[in-house]
């Protein structure tokens, strides 16, 4: 639990501080024999706030984990969430790749340096998002990233921008959202001071429904288009398809023994069966993107073939999700009811006005581990 970083519209850092804590690697590995036990394989989650935020303590587990990993013939692979400069550790990186991470949730939020300075995210300054994203496929780990759009540093447009960055980095599955003022984080504070904060209400249950709960800098019509143009793009078939493709040429998985499953292997393959139907008869316009994607990776790089398909199955949810989205956008923005004469939400109008965002959960739910006490 906790984070050593410092960014402004973060809410961890206020409930769990700043100094990261961590379990010792007895209780980590007792929690891991307890589910091997139970009979369960497969995907594991390490639910961290930034499972790097304590380098010295990770790097006491990982060489345990991976020989308790070794010793049972490597019956669980993992995911978890890392800030960016997980890709500046080499040492880091192989032995996450030994341990057997396939993928990493990273908060990108904007390729933008002046947002990132005034955000408090420095960590994603002064690099190549492109490069240390692609160090992060080279050990064998494809990346899920958030994004962020409404920053009030943002000076014109940025859609294009981040459209770029997506494009650059090869993510495919880039969860976009509206930036939102959390309770108790610093950016709510500031707003308030400003006299600019709006009431935080949990739309459907989810907290990123109720972005922009705030009097924006920029017209708020100009943020929602923005958003809307990202979606547009990132989530075309053919452009979330061909990212998938160069992350799979990219990702350079290890090769860890394992022990043959039949029921596994079963499961997974009726898996796959109901992937391919999906994405060849029940939606025919996917039949394309599909078998280009299949058989590019499954030819060059078989290793990848099987986290290609997780990243193919995301476009399932995703790609209708955002769909509805733009819609739903599509709307907002000329609904001019809605909005001020300047284009900025009124505090009257705020209660019939949610936005919806695409931040949504893994595919298929992991079983969580790590929970720092």
């Amino acid at each position: 639990r906790g984070c050593p970083f410092n960014c402004e519209f973060c809410d961890i850092i206020e409930l769990y501080g700043r100094v990261p804590r961590s379990k010792t690697n007895e209780q980590m590995l007792a929690e891991l024999q307890t589910l091997y036990d139970t009979g369960y394989r497969g995907h594991v989650d390490f639910v961290d706030d930034n499972l790097i935020g304590n380098k010295k303590a990770l790097k006491r587990l990982l060489p345990a984990l991976i020989a308790w990993q070794k010793e049972r013939k490597y019956p669980f692979e993992f995911s978890t969430e890392a800030s960016m400069n997980l890709a500046d550790d080499a040492q880091l990186l192989e032995l996450l790749k030994e341990a057997n991470f396939f993928a990493i949730f990273v908060g990108i939020e904007s390729p933008d340096t002046d947002t990132l300075v005034a955000t408090q995210k420095k960590q994603n300054t002064r690099r190549s998002l492109a490069d240390s994203v692609h160090r992060i496929y080279g050990a064998g780990m494809f990346v899920i990233a958030g994004f962020i759009v409404g920053f009030d540093t943002e000076k014109g447009s940025v859609s294009e921008g981040m459209i770029d960055c997506i494009e650059a980095t090869g993510i495919p599955v880039s969860m976009v959202g509206l930036l939102t003022a959390l309770p108790n984080t610093q950016l709510t504070r500031r707003l308030e001071a400003e006299q600019r904060l709006l009431p935080f209400t949990f739309g459907g249950g989810d907290q990123c429904t109720a972005g922009l709960n705030f009097k924006t800098l920029r017209p708020r019509k100009d943020i929602l288009q923005d958003y809307k143009s990202v979606l547009e793009a990132i989530y075309r078939p053919e452009d979330y398809f061909e990212r998938v493709r160069r992350v799979g040429l990219a990702l350079k998985r290890p090769n860890h023994p394992s022990v043959f499953d039949f029921k596994a292997a079963l499961r997974d393959a009726r898996f796959v069966w109901r992937l391919m139907w999906r994405m060849t008869v029940t939606q025919p316009e996917l039949r394309p993107h599909f078998w280009k994607t299949l058989t590019s990776v499954g030819w060059r790089n078989p290793a990848a073939l099987q986290y290609i398909i997780i990243l193919m199955t995301f476009y399932l949810h995703m790609g209708t999700f955002s769909k509805f989205l733009i819609g739903d956008l599509a709307r907002q923005i000329e609904a001019a009811d809605v909005e001020d004469p300047d284009g900025r939400i009124s505090k009257a109008s705020y209660k019939n006005h949610v936005p919806m965002v695409a931040n949504q959960p893994m595919a298929k739910p992991p079983m969580h581990v790590g929970d720092a006490a």
